[in-house]
């Protein structure tokens, strides 16, 4: 281990590398980037929708009641909003999980089990999206205990 100070060629060479992680430059990169978070629209919280908006603000009800206070019905909103992000993150896994899973080669009764289970093509596929709704699910999940958090630390 070093002894904690960083030399200044290190400190110059991060800078020079830091050049190159700036991100997008031209406009149809940007563009492409800004497109990423909806692909599978589960980064966003969806405010457009009414039926969504309907469903944050009767969970968000139900949180805190018709009573509280401005900065309490944020939290809650913002609990609820997180809530509603997981529903529908979950549900996504579960269709994802249904695309992966095999169905069941078709036989007679009275014949021997010896037909290999069929080959799902595109597994590969299947768990790299598993692996970034994984991200969107910690997100909601730190979003929503945050928010808990804050109102808890509120309460006398």
């Amino acid at each position: 281990m070093g002894s904690g100070v960083t030399s200044q060629a290190k400190i110059a060479a991060n800078r020079r590398n830091a050049q190159h992680s700036t991100g997008p430059r031209t406009a149809p990169a940007k563009a492409r980037v800004r497109s990423n978070a909806l692909r599978h629209g589960l980064a966003a919280i969806v405010v457009d929708d009414p039926a969504v908006t309907t469903e944050v603000g009767r969970i968000a009800a139900a949180i805190c009641g018709p009573e509280a206070a401005l900065l309490d019905r944020e939290q809650a909103l913002i609990v609820a909003a997180a809530q509603v992000t997981l529903k529908r993150i979950r549900r996504v896994r579960a269709e994802i999980m249904d695309q992966m899973s095999p169905a069941p080669p078709t036989r007679q009764p009275d014949a021997p089990d010896t037909a290999p289970m069929p080959q799902v093509e595109g597994n590969a596929r299947h768990l790299d999206r598993l692996l970034t709704i994984d991200r969107y699910e910690r997100r909601a999940l730190s979003r929503r205990r945050r928010a808990v958090r804050l109102a808890l630390s509120r309460k006398p």
